[in-house]
């Protein structure tokens, strides 16, 4: 008999999937409208897989549910705070 496999494993399996399918749609220069698509599922498969990627693959699905929405917040975090010196940082390497 054949044993499942963890929830954060198969979690894991499918996001590595889902970004090769994602760097497929972009590689392809037929269809822009393809393209797009690619670019956009990248931009939201990226961070997921710093989430999902600091999950341990033999952990359950409540526990990787769990753990992912903190480092998925903690990615929030960063982004915003990014944001909000960027302006900042600019100004300093300006000449007066």
């Amino acid at each position: 008999m054949k044993t499942k496999q963890p929830f954060g494993a198969r979690l894991q399996l499918s996001l590595i999937l889902m970004l090769a399918v994602s760097l497929a749609l972009i590689a392809q220069n037929f269809n822009h409208t393809i393209y797009t698509i690619g670019f956009l599922a990248l931009s939201i498969f990226v961070p997921l897989q710093v989430a999902i990627g600091n999950i341990k693959p033999e952990w359950g699905a409540r526990k990787s549910l769990g753990r992912i929405l903190i480092y998925l917040t903690i990615v929030a975090v960063i982004f915003a705070i990014s944001i909000v010196i960027t302006p900042f940082l600019v100004n300093l390497g300006r000449v007066n």
